[in-house]
């Protein structure tokens, strides 16, 4: 059924995508290594694994079956790679355990490639390669462990047959445990994501999170974007925090207090234009909060109001900072509001030293405004240089 043709009109098909992949890649390439990872990004990412690094794997693989035979006395004599594709004709004397070997050290490389994109994940700050990397070790893993086994024992052809040649003792049956134990571990992890989890890479867990995010604006370390229903799960965690909420009128928050409290966020933006935004942290790509400028109801009159909530784990690094002046100045800038406030409890001296810090005033201290609840208020006023 399969024969050297029938390969190599699939490497045709197959490079005539990578050529595609990569003029996708080249003409997107300002928005695809921004910080920002949309949809359209995630597809040309997911191409480039499969299309433009498997084919480098498949190389790889070549290599090394090439070097095996060259370290048990063998003459490689011929070396081919066709993209997806490929073949190396060892020539020598081998012993039984040496014919599995050439078998296996493609095989070996090809897998460990796999697992080097793994542990490239938290080594790299950008975002799109963490994505990268890391659907590029699943699409390898695969490839090299499910596909390419299959491939060998239904068409009869390829290196596991020679793999799993059980007289090569024990060798093979290591293999067969080894190699049944890391099917095992990659469909536990399709099912549960845990390596997602630990390795915390963002929005590739669902695949809801392939709906377009509306950037607000952006800082040198934060991007600050309108919240998604998805966002519950994350925000919940936060504000689930005691630190976090001691200066919260409601406590601590459980996971439908924040569901609602992200749909009060979504029901300003479509009333007034704009809210309280999701605050993303550039190098991880988690959510740390929020920030942004709602409508309240500050001593009898509707107000501007700048608020802004981050985790725990986040402090003390001038993030609230950051966050808020960049939000003050879109409220300015794009929303054309002339003045917002700020309240901040007494006792919260960190929150006020942030108002300062971008430029807000001390006004007066009110127990008109909440539950009679004492509150410092601040003020920012458009076209006022501080």
């Amino acid at each position: 059924m399969f024969n050297d043709s029938s390969f190599d009109f699939m490497a045709i098909i197959y490079g005539i995508i990578s050529i595609d992949t990569i003029l996708r890649l080249a003409n997107n390439w300002g928005s695809f290594w921004d910080d920002k990872v949309t949809a359209k990004d995630r597809f040309i990412l997911e191409r480039v694994a499969v299309f433009i690094l498997i084919p480098l794997g498949v190389f790889f693989h070549e290599v090394g079956h090439a070097l095996a035979t060259l370290q048990v006395g063998g003459e490689v004599r011929e070396f081919q790679w066709r993209v997806v594709w490929g073949y190396v004709i060892a020539v020598g004397n081998f012993l039984p355990v040496e014919s599995w070997w050439i078998a296996f050290s493609g095989n070996l490389v090809s897998i460990a490639l796999g697992f080097l994109a793994i542990l490239a994940v938290p080594l790299v700050k950008k975002t799109v390669l963490k994505h990268l990397f890391y659907t590029f070790s699943q699409a390898q893993l695969v490839y090299s462990l499910v596909v390419y086994p299959i491939f060998s024992f239904t068409t009869s052809r390829g290196d596991w047959l020679t793999i799993y040649d059980f007289s090569i003792k024990p060798y093979a049956q290591i293999t067969l445990g080894i190699h049944l134990l890391i099917v095992f571990a990659l469909w536990l992890n399709s099912k549960n994501q845990w390596l997602l989890n630990f390795l915390n890479i963002p929005s590739l867990a669902k695949a809801e999170s392939y709906i377009e995010e509306k950037i607000i604006t952006q800082t040198k370390r934060l991007i600050i974007r309108e919240f998604q229903v998805l966002d519950i799960e994350a925000l919940a965690k936060i504000l689930a925090k005691p630190e976090v909420m001691q200066f919260s009128l409601d406590g601590v928050f459980s996971t439908k207090q924040t569901a609602v409290k992200i749909q009060s966020f979504l029901d300003s933006y479509q009333k007034f234009g704009y809210g309280k935004w999701a605050v993303i942290h550039r190098q991880s790509g988690r959510l740390i909060g929020y920030c942004g400028i709602v409508v309240e109801k500050i001593e009898g009159k509707l107000e501007n109001e700048l608020g802004y909530r981050l985790d725990s784990d986040f402090w003390g690094q001038g993030l609230a900072t950051e966050a808020a002046k960049a939000c003050l100045n879109y409220g300015f800038d794009k929303l054309n509001l002339d003045c917002v406030l700020g309240l901040v409890e007494p006792e919260n001296k960190a929150s006020a030293k942030v108002l300062e810090k971008i430029g807000m005033e001390f006004v007066k201290e009110s127990n008109s405004v909440w539950d009679g609840k004492v509150f410092r208020i601040y003020k920012a006023i458009s076209g006022v240089d501080k």
